[in-house]
């Protein structure tokens, strides 16, 4: 939940502080710049007329509040900075994040160039030549000059400098901008109403063509119009006031927005030349026409106020280019910021300063500024083309991901939102790109180049970052591949069709040897812009594909790992519960030995006391087992490994035997099994091995024995020593040790025994096996039994038949040592 700010907190922080009225300047201010003064004789009158103009920037207005809403609904849900490329990182993952951060990336620095740009067409306007001086050069149509070079990059380094180092004057600066912009704009527009009363509307709409079509034709542009109106939902934690009265002012903002627009095309058609009886036939013939006289606006206010009123006219346009200058510095830095987080940038540009300013994002910003003036105007006006298109795919991006938030938590008003706004970007995407669908609607040839270049850039980028990819973030979405591929095929396929319809013209004129020249090389140009998007399209999907077969390999090592360790932990039961027998059994039995020590009233008898003694011989011989079993259960990690290592020490055979056979005694009896150990022709009983891994070879060996032989039954465990049928010499030549020695351990029941199938699978995996689910239960111990044989580099064999018993024959080849080495465990 948001919470208020503390008033005594550090300054640093209160720098940072947005109260409403500034987040309101900001989301105006962003919104409306240089285009707001140009448009309406460039764009808007000749297309739609002042009425058709005006209800298309009010549903336009609209568009932006319904959209407005998803933003400030996610700003609610996901609480903190990060705007547009957070939620969608949240909520479609970070492929979708990506294209949110690139759209948006190029779509405010587009904004930002072209209205700080706009500075020298304003000095152009009121200075005439004062800055045309140094080199000069054309670009395009547009005479480039030294001077306005220099001026431009003052323009960007100033405002830059002061994003950076305003401190708390820069809420301030914000506000007073804005309320200057927006002043200025009902003051003339009120001031022209009274001072020309001949102010005539009509035609309301273009005569030649259908109202309804003209009123579409300029809503497709809506993006254009108001894009950085949402920046504010970049930097939340700036917020003076919970994120929850963030919508309320977005409205306002847009309403002002809808307002500036609409009273600027008001001021355009206010004052009309006197050699034209309407704004249709000035309209008509702006296009032939130089200096402010192109310029409606401008026209209109200085025609009327002389001067004075372009200068007061001059300030408004200077407020909108500044407010929006500087807010989207500031909004551009925090993307910048966040994007480096997530591993798309260098971690250097996430610091920030004791203002929490990310000063080294806001230089990157800066840096990239520093050659778009050597360009000129025309091409920047080519790139701010692309705007409508690349701001649609990011209000798409923030009303789906709305709408899924929405259904998921059963928002109905949420999820009618995402849909309106979904419809909206929709419409705005596909009517700029596609040529003549509406008036207007066809983008300049080279914007479609330019929109070609940027998805195939966007790619590249992508392809980079997917490359460095080391926590796979990326490449989880197969969608977004197919969105940029879309956009590079469909937006060099429109920009060869504009082109060739150029060069058509060309070779209308006889010049066809020009016409085929610059038709190849658009082809080629086209040829390597997809063969770049294919490349890179193959080379991603190929380290998917080598990603997914990584992933596949680990899945079924960690399948593998998983496997053995439920085995060890299914054998763990199956370990410990006869050993917890024995014990119970022998606790029983000497606390029946006690009972009857007490009835004796003193007289202590020799064989109750004889009793209690080897009760409590055997408790220690079982707790000895037990403690050897937890040490391994400690190392369970060593088994999935296969790297459990043997503890070799002096052991006495014939006592580890004892001591297992001490072990059963007691739960044998009690089940009334004949039980007993045979020593045999054992000459060196003291050997080098691990006698915990022994004992537990023997007792699971036992347990299975015990489980599966009926009451009357028999059991015998056997130790033999085998003599060597080599000679010193044969064992010499085959580098057999003097001191090996080969040992055989047998135990043999008279149990209900095993099929011959199951013998020949109880030692192999159980997903390998063959045999019925009703003989799984024979295989407890059994995989342990033979990996500890294994290792010890012995053999294991089992002689068995249906009701015939089983006998399990082990044979271990072992160092015999000296007695004086042998260790008496306790």
């Amino acid at each position: 939940m948001v919470t208020f700010k503390n008033p005594g907190m550090h300054d640093a922080v209160k720098n940072r502080l947005l109260y409403p009225l500034n987040v309101w300047a900001l989301s105006f201010g962003c919104a409306v710049g240089w285009g707001s003064f140009v448009m309406p004789g460039t764009l808007f009158l000749p297309n739609a007329g002042p009425i058709g103009s005006a209800l298309a920037i009010f549903i336009g207005g609209i568009s932006m509040v319904i959209i407005g809403y998803n933003f400030c609904q996610l700003a609610v849900r996901y609480q903190g900075n990060g705007g547009i490329y957070a939620y969608t990182k949240n909520v479609l993952g970070h492929d979708h994040a990506f294209l949110a951060a690139w759209t948006l990336l190029i779509t405010y620095l587009s904004i930002i160039w072209a209205n700080a740009t706009a500075v020298v067409l304003l000095c152009r306007l009121l200075f005439g030549s004062l800055l045309q001086w140094g080199f000069h050069y054309t670009v395009a149509g547009f005479d480039v000059y030294f001077g306005e070079i220099v001026t431009t990059w003052i323009v960007f380094i100033t405002f830059g400098a002061f994003t950076c180092y305003g401190g708390k004057l820069k809420r301030h600066l914000y506000t007073a901008f804005a309320l200057l912009l927006i002043s200025i704009i009902i003051l003339l527009f009120v001031s022209l109403c009274i001072v020309n009363h001949h102010v005539v509307i009509f035609p309301p709409f273009q005569p030649d063509n259908n109202p309804l079509l003209q009123v579409f034709s300029m809503l497709m542009v809506a993006p254009w119009m108001f894009f950085g109106y949402e920046c504010v939902t970049h930097a939340i934690d700036d917020f003076h006031f919970p994120v929850q009265k963030l919508f309320p002012l977005i409205v306002i903002a847009v309403v002002c927005g809808v307002l500036a627009y609409t009273l600027l095309i008001g001021v355009a058609i206010l004052s009309v030349p006197p050699e034209y009886t309407s704004w249709k036939d000035y309209i008509d013939n702006v296009g032939h026409m130089q200096g402010m006289s192109s310029l409606p606006v401008f026209h209109s206010i200085g025609s009327t106020y002389g001067m004075a009123g372009i200068w007061v006219l001059g300030v408004a346009v200077l407020s909108g280019i500044a407010t929006c200058i500087l807010g989207l510095y500031r909004t551009c830095a925090y993307l910048l910021q966040f994007m480096a987080k997530d591993g798309l940038l260098p971690l250097q540009f996430t610091k920030t300063d004791l203002n929490g300013v990310p000063r080294n994002a806001l230089f990157l910003t800066i840096a990239m500024s520093l050659p778009i003036p050597l360009l000129g105007r025309t091409a920047i006006v080519w790139l701010v083309d692309v705007i409508t298109i690349s701001g649609s795919l990011a209000y798409g991006y923030v009303s789906l991901c709305n709408y899924l938030e929405a259904r998921k938590n059963g928002d109905k008003r949420g999820v009618q939102m995402g849909i309106g706004g979904m419809v909206f970007s929709l419409f705005f995407f596909f009517c700029p790109i596609l040529p003549n669908l509406l008036l207007g609607s066809s983008l300049n040839t080279e914007s479609y180049l330019l929109l070609a270049v940027w998805s195939t850039l966007g790619f590249l980028y992508y392809w980079y970052i997917f490359k460095r990819d080391t926590l796979n973030h990326f490449g989880r979405s197969a969608s977004l591949s197919i969105l940029l591929m879309f956009l590079n095929f469909f937006s060099t396929g429109l920009w060869l069709r504009q082109s060739t319809g150029d060069q058509l013209a060309l070779a209308a004129e006889g010049r066809l040897a020009e016409a085929h020249s610059k038709l190849t090389f658009d082809l080629i140009v086209q040829m390597l812009l997809i063969m770049t998007i294919l490349f890179l399209l193959s080379n991603i999907f190929t380290r998917i594909r080598q990603r997914e077969r990584l992933m596949d390999i680990k899945m079924m090592q960690e399948r593998q790992v998983s496997l053995v360790k439920s085995n060890f932990l299914a054998n763990v039961s199956h370990d410990i519960r006869l050993p917890m027998k024995a014990l119970s059994g022998y606790v029983r039995a000497a606390r029946q030995a006690g009972a009857d020590f007490r009835l004796s009233e003193g007289d202590c008898d020799m064989q109750v006391t004889s009793q209690l003694c080897d009760c409590l011989s055997r408790i220690q011989s079982v707790c000895y087992y037990l403690k050897a079993f937890v040490n391994d259960l400690q190392k369970v990690d060593y088994i999935d490994k296969n790297s459990f290592d043997l503890r070799l020490k002096p052991t006495d055979l014939r006592q580890l035997m004892q001591r297992i056979v001490d072990s059963f005694a007691q739960q044998m009896k009690e089940k009334d099994i004949s039980f007993a150990l045979e020593i045999s022709q054992v000459e060196h009983p003291l050997v080098l091995c691990d006698g915990d891994r022994l004992s537990r070879i023997l007792l699971n060996l036992l347990s299975n024995s015990y489980k599966f032989t009926p009451s009357g039954g028999r059991i015998v465990v056997m130790l033999m020593e085998k003599e060597s049928t080599l000679s010193p010499a044969e064992r010499e030549k085959a580098h057999i040790p003097e001191n090996e020695n080969e040992y055989e351990l047998r135990v043999q029941d008279t149990g209900i025994g095993m099929s011959e199938s199951y013998a020949k699978e109880m030692f192999i995996e159980k997903e390998n096996r063959s045999i019925f689910a009703e003989e799984e239960k024979r295989t407890q111990g059994m995989m342990i039994t033979k990996y500890l044989i294994d290792l010890m580099g012995g053999t294991i064999k089992v002689i068995t038949a249906p009701e015939e018993g089983t006998e399990f024959i082990i044979n271990l080849k072992l160092t015999t040592t000296p007695k004086e080495a042998a260790v008496v465990e306790a």
